[in-house]
């Protein structure tokens, strides 16, 4: 029955993709005409840019001069294309309000708000609080594995997976950190690395589901588990940096992904008798519904919160427990390599 929910949760995800890529705000002609005067200008309407470097000779748009901007202007990211989209975009949404209508997305993205210079302020809020709980239970796995359950007569640990999960804790602090950047300013370069970040976690994520749900010790077999999934990911986030960065084909592999580990763990926390699988249970059961809102996409509440925000919200509580049930592991493990070598 099980398998029967993910995979029909699946097929739906996939027709929802197509969705997904649509931004009706990138057809408007207003919105064109707005964004195409801006390049030209500097000046989005009545609003001008200090910091754009607008030709006096009228001849700006043969010119391109938004791609000359100084250097220390990108580093700051402060741009006059990004301005122009967001004032543009604004305005186009001022207007569609008085008339009554609903707003849609540009660029592939819901109108924010910006805060701060941040475009999307509660997602990076949120992304750095999940990134805080990622590092606060790896600090609490490294003291439990390093000073707890460390023998006393040869200082080593009996846990056979701490070395995986060192490297997951800093993968998933690196994607958590290029969210929070890639939130607080959409650029190209933000862009690829927190989809990189997303996928090489989500491709190790993987790995380590394996790994653990079939207790694979010997270090030759999980070089031959690894390998291969090892080399998808990789080369999946090679497609998308150099050749193209196609959204639609991404959230399938994503989602195959992240569904598959789902699978693993829960069909392991219903066969295995681990004690603290009800903490397993609820995170895949708690994941497993956080990635709705992925599907139900809702413009931003004031142009602040919108349904990935609130996915990002979810996965806070999860990454807690989610730690908590990796501690209880390795204390389980140790037990058990402890019993078997008395």
């Amino acid at each position: 029955m099980a398998d029967c929910y993910w995979i029909t949760f699946l097929v739906v995800l996939f027709c929802l993709v197509g969705a997904l890529d649509a931004s009706a705000g990138d057809a408007d002609p207003l919105y064109r005409a707005c964004f195409g005067q801006c390049k030209e200008t500097g000046c989005a309407g009545e609003i001008c840019f200090a910091h754009c470097n607008t030709p006096l000779n009228g001849s700006s748009s043969d010119d391109n001069w938004y791609l000359k901007e100084p250097l220390y202007m990108w580093l700051k990211q402060v741009n006059c294309l990004s301005d122009c989209q967001y004032h543009c975009m604004l305005q186009r949404e001022t207007e569609r309000a008085t008339h009554g209508f609903g707003p849609v997305k540009y660029h592939g993205k819901w109108p924010f708000k910006r805060v701060f210079g941040l475009q999307e302020p509660v997602s990076v809020a949120f992304s750095a609080l999940n990134l805080a709980m990622h590092l606060h239970g790896w600090l609490s796995f490294f003291t439990l594995i390093y000073y707890k359950l460390r023998s006393n007569a040869d200082e080593t640990t009996y846990y056979n997976y701490t070395s995986l999960w060192h490297i997951y804790a800093f993968l998933s602090i690196n994607s958590w950190l290029w969210s929070a950047i890639f939130h607080g300013r959409d650029m190209d370069f933000t862009e690829k690395l927190d989809y990189s970040s997303a996928v090489l976690l989500l491709g190790f994520s993987l790995i380590v589901s394996v790994l653990r749900s079939f207790s694979v010790k010997n270090e030759a077999t999980r070089v031959l588990v690894a390998a291969p999934l090892l080399a998808f990911t990789i080369t999946h986030i090679l497609y998308l940096n150099y050749y193209q960065m196609d959204y639609g084909w991404n959230m399938k592999v994503c989602v195959v992904i992240a569904v598959s580990q789902l699978l693993i763990w829960s069909i392991w926390a219903g066969i295995s008798h681990h004690p603290s699988r009800w903490k397993l249970w609820t995170v895949v059961v708690g994941g497993g519904l956080a990635m709705l809102l992925e599907i139900y996409d809702f413009p931003p509440y004031q142009g602040l919160v919108d349904a990935h925000a609130l996915w990002h919200a979810t996965t806070i509580p999860l990454t807690y427990i989610w730690w908590s049930f990796i501690e209880d592991d390795a204390k389980y493990g140790t037990s058990n390599s402890s019993k078997k070598d008395e």
